[in-house]
């Protein structure tokens, strides 16, 4: 059982939000304040036509083994005021920071034992509000450990390969009508145009751009805060997920001077769900939609699961041991 307390975090632009307790009466619990990936995403990690639910189902599964749990609308996404499109990654960290302090204010809450869990972006952001304030704990799902634009490069690169190792008629015309020069072409003028602006938010071949936050991503670089992270640490990604890399895991582990559990879990996309789909961007992309009907993960949730007792178990003993010494 569990009792979901719906809030709304004041600022500049008012947050909408779910506080999760456990069933416990007026006791106080550990918090895991959750941190979305990029897009316009809800409060349970959902955005228009792609229902992910991450938040909603790891806010069971954090709730169960005896945490509170926060999770929010991003900035003018749901019920939370402001403009999305306006927004940069320097309003995402300190929107976060918001939500991390509010609710530790909360009679419910044991400000002294909070947890940061981020997917993707939220994986940048995290490390960031620590430089803000620091956390007992951090959970990091589909992470990168460089900064954003060299992972973008790489998907881009990824998705070329993919273009030119296409067979028969479907290969022959991609390349006659040379896709691949055209998708490189689109991103340096989207690039330029990006560049030579000053605005929040730019049109671009009739789409809304949110020109901040693509300008400002440049200037982050989460290896940096990541070698400031002095909390147990674990980190998770998926052997199909085509939006990160595999490999950034033990670089995640290298600058994290604290301990940092990792695990490699087989066939997980970003999606954090299981594909038998091969490893291909274009096939996985495609299917996305598609595993969104599976629950997350299950080996990922035990995973979190186990992670959550042993943090536990280990406040317990530090706490213990202080009482010693005292």
């Amino acid at each position: 059982m569990s009792k979901a307390i719906e809030m709304m975090i004041p600022g500049p632009f008012p947050l909408a939000a779910t506080l999760t307790l456990p069933d416990g009466g007026k006791e106080k619990f550990p918090l895991v304040v959750m941190v979305h990936g990029s897009g316009p995403i809800d409060r349970d990690s959902n955005a228009k036509g792609m229902p992910m639910n991450i938040f909603k189902e790891l806010t069971d599964v954090v709730v169960a083994e005896g945490f509170a749990s926060i999770r929010y609308d991003k900035r003018g996404v749901g019920e939370s005021k402001g403009d999305y499109y306006e927004m940069g990654v320097y309003d995402l960290i300190n929107d976060a920071h918001a939500v991390l302090e509010f609710a530790k204010k909360h009679t419910n809450i044991d400000s002294e034992n909070v947890i940061l869990l981020g997917h993707s972006e939220g994986c940048i952001i995290a490390p960031f509000v620590y430089e803000k304030v620091s956390v007992d704990g951090m959970i990091l799902l589909a992470g990168i450990a460089e900064p954003l634009p060299e992972t973008t490069a790489w998907q881009r690169e990824e998705m070329m390969k993919d273009l030119r190792s296409v067979k028969g008629f479907q290969g022959w015309l991609l390349r006659i009508l040379k896709v691949d020069q055209k998708i490189t072409k689109m991103n340096d003028d989207l690039f330029k145009a990006l560049q030579e602006s000053d605005d929040a938010v730019i049109k671009y071949k009739g789409k809304k751009i949110n020109a901040k936050w693509n300008r400002e991503t440049a200037l982050f670089d989460v290896s940096k805060p990541l070698q400031k992270v002095t909390c147990p640490v674990l980190a998770i990604t998926g052997t199909k997920d085509v939006n990160v890399k595999v490999s950034d895991l033990e670089k995640i582990k290298a600058f994290v001077p604290s301990e940092c559990e990792t695990h490699i879990i087989q066939d997980m996309t970003h999606m954090l769900r299981k594909t038998d789909v091969e490893y291909s961007m274009s096939k996985i992309m495609n299917n996305n939609k598609k595993s969104l009907k599976q629950p997350v993960n299950a080996e990922l949730k035990d995973k979190i699961s186990a992670w959550l007792r042993n943090w536990k178990n280990r406040q317990v003993t530090i706490e213990k041991l202080e009482m010693l010494v005292k």
